[in-house]
């Protein structure tokens, strides 16, 4: 820790030393009374030390992992007992040692569970969820914020590692549109059995913010708030979430039962809704995806506006930001390196394709607007 020293004798202090001084019968050196009347100057006043430091501020571990490029996560547990219980989905006790950069290690006992419904089912490497202790985050200056929700490759095939890495930059997508949305940081992942009864696997993942994070960094209300009809929503923020999911191809949502959607309440009584899980969506457009036939819709990378018709006075701001952001958001997926340059070139593609759509108004008309919606 290191001080300033700001010495400004007190009066009294001052008054003392030309006193002393005057003393004919005083022994004691000019260099001896400055001294010590300085130090005891230094002692009395409040000015006197000024730290220069300050406590470090409190983050999260998801903070400290998104000042990362690529942190390693190895995770110890019986994979084999985690990944058959798709059903219940109970915890389980395991181990976790996070790497960064610089040679620092978190090593953790934690709690991890398979999660989700069609790929826990489906795949091979189901996703899981895991927990960290909140005791042990304290002890080491972080939030209590201790649980991460982890994508992963569902099949150890180098395409089904490419659609990691789509979902991975829908999420960076939305990040740049708006702060209300879930932050994700890629990960190297290794799964180590506890049992050693299967090899390790070894791939590139993605941690995404838990919820409660989320309201909590958005200074929102905990309440349990879970589904809501669109209705009583934030008519912005609604219109941005369905914009968002047409412009990269998702049917798979619904918010009256908040499938793959968060919805999250201010303080300001503003209830604003967060979109998830995009694999199903035709930028990703995975061998595993199917599209709903119910809506008409005869391919995945096929777009179709879901939710209530606008008019133009919502959807304007809307798309002026998507304009706003065109060149960000194609530079976010151009600067992406793990994914190969022509699956990045396919997503620009496909991109691009929205940006005609919404170039015409006629087609914004047709697509979005409500047929006796006021035109603006």
């Amino acid at each position: 820790m290191s001080f300033i020293l700001n010495f400004k004798p007190l009066p009294v202090i001052s008054k003392l030393y030309f006193e002393l001084t005057s003393l004919p019968s005083m022994k004691l050196t000019h260099y001896f009374l400055t001294s010590m009347l300085f130090l005891i100057g230094l002692i009395l006043s409040p000015s006197a030390i000024h730290s220069q430091d300050k406590k470090p501020k409190k983050i999260s571990l998801m903070d400290h992992l998104l000042t990362e490029d690529l942190p390693t996560l190895t995770i110890q547990t019986n994979v084999n007992k985690v990944f058959a219980d798709y059903k219940i989905q109970n915890y389980y006790w395991g181990n976790a040692t996070l790497s960064f950069d610089g040679e620092e290690q978190i090593q953790e006992e934690i709690q991890v569970k398979t999660r989700g419904k069609f790929r826990s089912r489906y795949c091979e490497n189901p996703p899981i969820k895991i927990k960290f202790s909140n005791k042990s985050l304290k002890a080491q200056n972080f939030k209590k914020l201790n649980e991460f929700k982890i994508v992963y490759p569902c099949k150890s095939k180098e395409e089904h590692q490419n659609y990691v890495y789509k979902e991975y930059l829908i999420y960076k997508l939305y990040n740049v549109l708006t702060e209300n949305s879930l932050r994700a940081q890629l990960v190297d992942i290794t799964l180590v059995d506890s049992a050693a009864t299967i090899a390790d696997r070894n791939f590139k993942g993605f941690l995404i913010e838990d919820r409660e994070e989320l309201v909590k960094r958005m200074k929102g209300v905990t309440d349990g708030l879970e589904c809501m009809p669109p209705d009583n929503l934030s008519q912005y923020d609604y219109t941005l979430f369905q914009v968002f999911q047409y412009f990269i191809g998702n049917t798979d949502w619904l918010l009256p039962t908040c499938k793959n959607a968060e919805i999250i309440l201010l303080k300001d009584g503003k209830m604003i809704p967060i979109p998830y899980d995009f694999d199903f969506a035709g930028m990703v457009n995975t061998n595993y995806a199917s599209p709903d036939l119910g809506l008409g819709v005869t391919s995945v990378t096929q777009r179709l506006f879901l939710g209530h018709l606008k008019t133009m006075e919502e959807l304007n701001p809307v798309l002026t930001l998507f304009q706003a952001k065109k060149s960000a958001l194609i530079q976010v997926i151009n600067d992406f390196e793990y994914l190969p340059a022509k699956d990045r070139k396919k997503m620009i593609k496909y991109l691009e394709s929205f940006y005609k759509i919404i170039k015409k108004s006629k087609n914004v008309t047709k697509v979005f607007v409500h047929p006796i919606a006021e035109k603006g």
